[in-house]
């Protein structure tokens, strides 16, 4: 007899059955095949806050992923790595300011210990990017290796 049954062994089922069983209780977790074998298998992999979400106000939803990707970072070292996003400035879509300010609610809506904060950055002559891109936004998220 179990507590909790789990159906899927995907990177979710694993967090839910890891959790439950953290917390005293007896959990039965069900996987037709190996576990992460499938959609884990083929997601992006990243463990991300949510950077996106600021642009509609999703602010709670932001949060508590970036509290989670923390939670993941600090329960599973061993497979959640850190990762540097770069994101090149272009005016013409969004202006400088309004990025910098997403990225300041991103660095801060959550508990952020142990990933370093977002900067911009400047690209020089040797940049591979196209020359009329001289700036852009360095900031943080994770990767699973599942």
């Amino acid at each position: 007899v179990y507590d909790i049954a789990v159906i899927g062994g995907g990177i979710n089922g694993v967090g839910i059955a890891a959790d439950a069983s953290g917390r005293g209780l007896s959990v039965f977790l069900c996987e037709k095949d190996d576990l992460a074998s499938h959609t884990s298998s083929a997601s992006s992999k990243l463990i991300h806050g949510g950077l996106r979400y600021l642009e509609h106000y999703e602010f709670r939803l932001v949060r508590e992923a970036l509290a989670e990707r923390e939670v993941l970072l600090a329960k599973a070292p061993h497979i959640v790595k850190p990762m540097r996003f770069v994101l090149p400035h272009r005016p013409h879509l969004r202006p400088a300011w309004m990025i910098r300010a997403g990225m300041f609610l991103y660095d801060n809506l959550g508990k952020r210990e142990k990933l370093p904060a977002s900067r911009t950055i400047h690209f020089g002559a040797d940049s591979p990017l196209n020359p009329s891109i001289t700036r852009g936004f360095e900031y943080s998220d994770c990767w699973v290796d599942d």
